[in-house]
């Protein structure tokens, strides 16, 4: 299924900054960074943020990686920021704990309610939002839902808040397990364009890892960043290689024919495989967000400092380590879409792809609030998929 969807029918969330894009290196933005981290660090002090450090050199890969934190968190006190520049870092980790305190609020659901109630309320199948494992979700299973609205026309919709809301909390009384509860889809930005944007990408992402993960055999095929002619991929590229490290990057394969990518790092001091995930329309901002998103996972380890680290931790159960970088591999050639000369643009090309890819519009729930000042939204697409390996 297909529906044409344009910048006209996105009218009831663009704004005028999402006319035109701020081309960076390994992201776009409505405005410069500058303007971006002056919103997040306004906000940083009412989410509960109460330091911002440049973990970059605790490494000697030197991608810049920033964490934020945030000891009153109900979820990860500790959040974690990637870029190409230690702005564009301290930016990515101060706007991902604005993120999660958002998920964080109560919710109160505007009903309560089964699925087969709900009548013509609901255009989707509540059984393709990802389950928790085990799950209990029935027809017939009372929920709170929360309002939404369908990225393809602005039709407000509901979906069930344990899809939206996330808590360690622990709860009184009966809670069954129903859905797999995460933070996917969820991002914020300088305009709720911008917003949805970075949450479809990772929706997409995610699915098609969790695609290749479930599915066995190779995970995509093997690429060489080099042959993009990115001077940014490039650099990324000599700087895993003066600090020793063997990088294997993969073009992953997605319904929505975006370009995923994998990128999997490891050397001989710290032979653990780190990995790191990326989608864009662009495929030089796709690249570049799994390679520096791998560098970030191999800092988490190193810092020690995250909530969610695996005891269990090893290289891929035993599998042999290389003990120097691995040669370049031609591989696949490296895919190139049209290019938008705005993020309306943008955010109109990957609905219609993820509407066809997935059978249905996705969905946004807007967690915006007046009193913190920065968009934040959560992307719940119904048919993608999610397993708890790739997050």
């Amino acid at each position: 299924m297909t529906i044409q969807t344009d910048e006209s029918s996105l009218s009831w969330v663009l704004s005028h900054s999402d006319e035109s894009k701020v081309r960076l290196p390994g992201t776009d933005r409505a405005q410069d960074p500058a303007a971006t981290l002056a919103m997040a660090l306004r906000a940083a002090p009412k989410v509960g943020i109460t330091r911002i450090a440049d973990i970059t050199r605790l490494d000697t890969i030197g991608i810049p990686t920033f964490q934020a934190i945030r000891p009153t968190a109900t979820t990860l006190a500790v959040s974690q920021g990637k870029g190409i520049t230690p702005q564009l870092a301290k930016l990515s980790a101060t706007m991902e704990a604005i993120e999660l305190w958002h998920a964080e609020q109560p919710m109160p659901p505007v009903m309560t309610a089964a699925p087969r109630d709900l009548g013509g309320r609901l255009d989707y199948d509540v059984r393709e939002l990802a389950p928790s494992v085990p799950s209990v979700l029935h027809d017939g299973l009372p929920l709170d839902w929360v309002a939404a609205r369908s990225l393809v026309d602005g039709a407000e919709t509901l979906v069930p808040r344990d899809v939206v809301a996330l808590s360690l909390v622990r709860r009184a009384g009966w809670n069954p397990p129903v859905f797999f509860e995460s933070t996917n889809g969820l991002a914020s930005g300088n305009t709720l364009v911008e917003s949805i944007l970075h949450a479809l990408y990772e929706v997409v992402e995610r699915d098609a890892m969790t695609a290749a993960y479930t599915g066995g055999g190779e995970m995509g095929v093997r690429v060489d960043p080099r042959t993009m002619g990115s001077p940014v991929a490039d650099e990324l590229c000599e700087m895993m290689e003066r600090a020793g490290i063997s990088q294997e990057v993969r073009l992953v394969p997605s319904p929505t024919g975006l370009p995923c990518f994998l990128s999997r790092i490891t050397c001989e001091d710290y032979p653990p495989a780190f990995y790191g995930f990326g989608c864009h329309l662009s495929s030089e901002i796709s690249l570049t967000r799994a390679v520096t998103e791998a560098a970030q996972a191999r800092l988490a380890y190193i810092s020690g400092a995250r909530d969610d680290l695996r005891s269990d931790f090893n290289d891929d159960h035993g599998a042999k380590r290389p003990t120097r970088p691995a040669p370049a591999a031609a591989g696949e050639t490296i895919p190139r879409l049209p290019a938008h000369e705005s993020l309306a643009g943008d955010l109109a090309d990957v609905i219609e792809r993820v509407t066809a890819a997935f059978s249905h519009a996705p969905l946004v729930v807007d967690l915006t609030r007046d009193d913190i000042g920065v968009p934040v939204v959560k992307v719940v697409a119904p048919g993608s998929r999610i397993c708890l390996e790739v997050l």
